[in-house]
């Protein structure tokens, strides 16, 4: 006689549930449709433990980012992103996937370059790249700590959404801005 729920479990295991939460996140970011992945780990003075510290100081980058390319009114034209929380060894960073369809390339880059030495840290801490060729490997490489157990559920609590970060109206959840 066959348990029909060990069954089930063996079709639906978190491997499987993972493999289908990375393709769902992967259309998402297809959808999203963003230009530039920015990777960010603190100095070894300023990582931390704790996820809320974490965020506070990738809020803090973000924004001083957003003043660079437009210091006045920077959030009515806030360039929307996701990113997601990495914790490796204890210490959290972040990969960011940011939707840029509003200034050059060269304001993008001078903007990142400006807040890197307004905050101190080596050139080696944040790293901005434009999506070019294959996303799909920057999508996977960004998500890649998302897992699923056998029912779906996964630590939502690693997708950080610019429009949540800031309380902007705008929501970027609807991705069809």
């Amino acid at each position: 006689m066959t348990d029909i729920y060990h069954w089930e479990y063996k079709i639906y295991t978190n491997d499987r549930m993972t493999e289908l939460l990375e393709k769902s996140v992967i259309d998402w970011l297809f959808e999203f449709d963003p230009t530039h992945f920015i990777s960010i780990q603190f100095p070894t003075n300023q990582r931390s433990y704790n996820l809320e510290k974490s965020l506070y100081r990738l809020k803090a980058v973000m924004k001083i980012f957003e003043k660079t390319l437009n210091p006045r009114h920077w959030y009515k034209n806030h360039l929307p992103f996701i990113a997601f929380a990495e914790n490796t060894s204890g210490m959290w960073h972040f990969h960011v996937f940011l939707r840029n369809d509003k200034y050059p390339e060269e304001k993008m880059l001078s903007g990142m370059d400006t807040t890197v030495r307004k905050f101190g840290f080596s050139e080696t801490v944040i790293d901005m790249k434009r999506i070019t060729i294959t996303p799909e490997k920057a999508f996977k490489y960004g998500d890649k700590e998302l897992t699923a157990d056998s029912t779906g559920r996964f630590n939502s609590f690693r997708i950080i959404l610019s429009g949540d970060m800031f309380n902007l109206p705008q929501n970027i959840s609807k991705i069809t801005t």
